[in-house]
């Protein structure tokens, strides 16, 4: 019984923490990158933007969602440090650009937060990852997206890992 109110306590915690992100996210004003220290200035907010980016419901916040995905694409396409592969492969989903800057952001983040910057199945593990729970999250609002729903089964059947290990 302890550990069930140990368990729902935290449940409890980590949904006012993303409660309290979603309300709390602003992106930097005016801000410039164009040295390497500035991308590493912005790595914290990059990856606010990302978390927000992945809890907040895709049809909530549009102005924000714009202004949140150019700085991700912004940062993420000028950082010296992060290098994200885009795999047809693995990347089936390209014609979807919520779902792209998902995976997009995500392995960023994985490669910041781990300081594993070279590795692509673990980088590209992460934003399908992301993806699926975003798709998951979204489906409501979203159009249905086959390949997705493909990762989904795969993810289910525990066989996710190793597709994505043969094809990044």
């Amino acid at each position: 019984m302890r550990t069930m109110k140990s368990i729902t306590l935290t449940l409890a915690l980590t949904l006012f923490q993303f409660v309290s992100q979603a309300q709390n996210f602003a992106l930097p004003s005016d801000y410039k990158l164009e040295t390497p220290a500035d991308y590493d200035k912005y790595e914290d907010k990059f990856i606010e933007c990302i978390n927000w980016l992945e809890i907040t419901p895709i049809n909530e916040e549009k102005k924000l969602r714009n202004q949140a995905n150019l700085f991700l694409m912004t940062w993420l396409t000028g950082s010296p440090k992060v290098k994200v592969l885009i795999k047809s492969e693995i990347v089936t989903f390209m014609d979807n650009p919520d779902l792209l800057l998902i995976f997009l952001g995500s392995w960023a983040r994985y490669s910041i937060e781990s300081d594993d910057f070279e590795n692509p199945i673990k980088g590209s593990t992460a934003g399908i990852h992301s993806v699926i729970e975003f798709y998951k999250k979204n489906k409501k609002v979203m159009p249905k997206n086959k390949a997705i729903e493909k990762y989904i089964k795969m993810q289910n059947k525990g066989t996710l890992e190793d597709h994505i290990s043969k094809n990044a």
